[in-house]
């Protein structure tokens, strides 16, 4: 059998976002923090809002699952809590919040547009490098009087329980890395204990985080109908088996993705609040058979390459599905066993439990 597993850790430093852009990603987010909340109640004191502003990043860029997509169009997501006791009927639409946010943002240089999508503002910004795309801040919106179950606004069905940090919380515990949920909802207290984590995670980057980002990158490959983030996150959750190699453990967790998929009925039920909401429930029959027949096709091909014995032609098939940042110009063109690939720089997996 091939092992690929020392290439599949040399695709994770390639699609893991750079210092650099997370910087980048950092200073706009901050950027925009102090942007909306010096005019937001400027421009609703005519409504006699009694309310607080508060923000909380989320999502990927916490979790460390962030990839580097092909286009280079990376982003964070940030939300923006209006704190305040007002019943659902009593609140201002979704579509008003949203033209506040819009207004206290404004136009500045670096912002090549403003958008207002269904459950967020997104704020795109030029590129950087002269590539195709630049990147992007997406501001969902909250309302609540207790910032642990607050509803996120949009524009289909205005205001629907939704808690971020739980979802966080969830993926975390599969991890074993530590979180707590103080870390974000008390995070003038627990300041340096929060940093001390986010440090800790990356520097560990265990397997299940790894799988993620591959699962993710193989999204990021094909497009189109491809399931978001969220899911990919979801079905790895759920099903990850690990493996001393990541070759195997990718191989594992699509076949169980698979077996779990058509166990119940081809469902991505969320975790988390709207607890049970299955996130494939607007797919049509073809985009899930797209999905479906995808999966079988990475999956054949993952089998196919780890039963071949020549690592360089293994990785041509893993190749396949994850794209042409997968490094075959690393790999060993003779049958496994003549001679192991060490390759640039060894790095280290600190995932060290045992198989399912």
């Amino acid at each position: 059998m091939a092992n690929c597993h020392n290439l599949f850790l040399d695709f994770n430093r390639r699609i893991q976002l750079s210092e650099e852009k997370r910087i980048t990603l950092i200073e706009a987010r901050d950027s925009l923090r102090t942007r909306i909340s010096s005019s937001f109640f400027g421009i609703t004191k005519k409504d006699n809002f009694n309310h607080k502003l508060d923000f909380q990043s989320q999502g990927s860029f916490v979790m460390d699952t962030i990839i580097q997509p092909k286009d280079d169009d990376f982003d964070l997501d940030d939300g923006i809590y209006l704190i305040g006791s007002l019943n659902k009927k009593d609140r201002p639409s979704v579509k008003q919040y949203h033209k506040w946010v819009i207004e206290s943002i404004g136009q500045f240089s670096g912002v090549e547009k403003i958008e207002e999508k269904t459950s967020c503002i997104r704020v795109k910004y030029k590129n950087l490098s002269g590539k195709d795309a630049g990147f992007h801040i997406d501001l969902p919106c909250y309302y609540t009087d207790n910032i642990e179950c607050p509803d996120l606004g949009c524009l289909e069905n205005e205001w629907t329980l939704s808690n971020p940090v739980e979802f966080i919380e969830w993926f975390e515990k599969k991890t074993e890395s530590g979180f707590k949920k103080a870390f974000l909802y008390e995070s003038l207290s627990f300041k340096n204990e929060y940093k001390s984590w986010l440090s800790d995670i990356r520097k560990k980057d265990v397997q299940l985080r790894r799988i993620v980002r591959y699962l993710k990158a193989w999204g990021d490959e094909l497009r189109g109908e491809m399931p978001p983030g969220i899911v990919m996150t979801i079905l790895a959750g759920e099903n990850y088996c690990p493996n001393e190699r990541d070759d195997l453990s990718l191989r594992d967790t699509l076949t169980s993705i698979k077996s779990w998929l058509h166990g119940n009925g081809f469902k991505c039920p969320r975790p988390t609040e709207p607890k049970g909401q299955d996130l494939f429930e607007n797919y049509s029959d073809t985009r899930k058979k797209y999905f479906s027949d995808r999966l079988d096709s990475f999956i054949n091909r993952a089998k196919q390459a780890i039963n071949n014995q020549n690592q360089k032609e293994a990785c041509l098939l893993w190749k396949q599905s994850l794209g042409n940042r997968f490094p075959c110009s690393l790999a060993i063109d003779e049958i496994e066993g003549a001679k192991q690939y060490i390759g640039p720089a060894v790095i280290k997996s600190d995932d060290s439990r045992s198989a399912k």
